[in-house]
């Protein structure tokens, strides 16, 4: 398969690489240092999800409430959204609806009709902060209930050096080892890490190694998820180089299970998340 045509905008220091399929934000960096991170290795010719950015995961979140769904986040992370156009401090745009996903894999567990439109932002005159927003819209008769995220991966310098804080006393699912716990000061990447915190607030990334902080202010999300697969696991993973490991953390805004989007007829709902560079060397 040929290579996607990426799309790319460029402000002073901010570089942003997106692609139509599955309305993808790939990279985001401030003078030339990456702030969302993508894989050197990232398959990016149509033939699978592309590994880093911004996946968009609907209607279901990893394997599903039941664990028994498939592909793993859903439906939209390898359709070929549509573009359309931007407003106000909008870069790009993209919609999609169910009538465009019908004959992909999974589509027969889609819950229910369902309009999207997914949006990433520039504050003009501010090249340290990226605005994402994903507008659920249900033109059905049924209430739809759907499971969303904005599974961002983030560059840190080294995943082992990294402290996340305002997560501090949440209680977590710890998905690596099945048991609820509550977190005990700032979180540390230890090893293999997949929690789904039942909170939704600030998260700001202290990167010593780099020296250099960010934060993730989400909105319309009822949780945070953390991950990283460590090394082993990313041994297994072929579009992950053997140390990439190591040069991110994601930091997800989500809405999932039992505290999934829920919407009547006619209603639509958002989930976004406002990324910041807030400190960084020479600034």
């Amino acid at each position: 398969m040929s290579a996607l045509l990426p799309r790319l905008h460029v402000a002073g220091p901010s570089r942003l690489t997106a692609y139509d399929f599955g309305a993808h934000l790939a990279e985001w960096s401030v003078d030339g240092v990456p702030v969302v991170w993508c894989s050197e290795h990232a398959v990016v010719d149509g033939s699978a999800p592309i590994r880093g950015g911004v996946p968009l995961c609907f209607p279901w979140f990893a394997a599903g409430p039941e664990g028994d769904l498939s592909p793993s986040h859903g439906v939209v992370r390898t359709a070929t959204w549509r573009p359309v156009a931007a407003t106000g401090a909008e870069v790009w745009a993209w919609e999609l609806t169910r009538d465009e996903v019908t004959d992909t894999e999974g589509a027969e567990h889609v819950p229910g009709d369902f309009q999207l439109r997914y949006a990433v932002s520039a504050p003009p005159g501010d090249t340290d902060t990226l605005d994402l927003s994903l507008k659920v819209t249900n033109p059905g008769t049924e209430e739809l209930r759907a499971e969303v995220a904005l599974h961002t991966y983030l560059h840190v310098e080294d995943v082992r050096q990294v402290e996340l804080l305002g997560l501090e006393d949440a209680t977590y699912l710890d998905k690596v080892t099945g048991r609820q716990e509550t977190q005990a000061g700032p979180v540390r990447i230890t090893g293999e890490t997949d929690r789904v915190y039942a909170r939704s607030g600030r998260v700001v990334v202290e990167d010593r190694a780099a020296l250099r902080h960010l934060e993730v202010d989400p909105r319309g999300a009822a949780q945070t998820v953390v991950w990283n697969p460590w090394a082993d696991k990313a041994a297994r993973l072929t579009d992950l180089g053997d140390e990439e490991w190591l040069r991110f953390v994601c930091v997800e805004t989500v809405a999932c299970g039992d505290r999934a989007m829920r919407m009547p007829p006619g209603g639509t709902s958002e989930i976004g998340a406002r990324i910041t560079v807030a400190h960084r060397p020479g600034r």
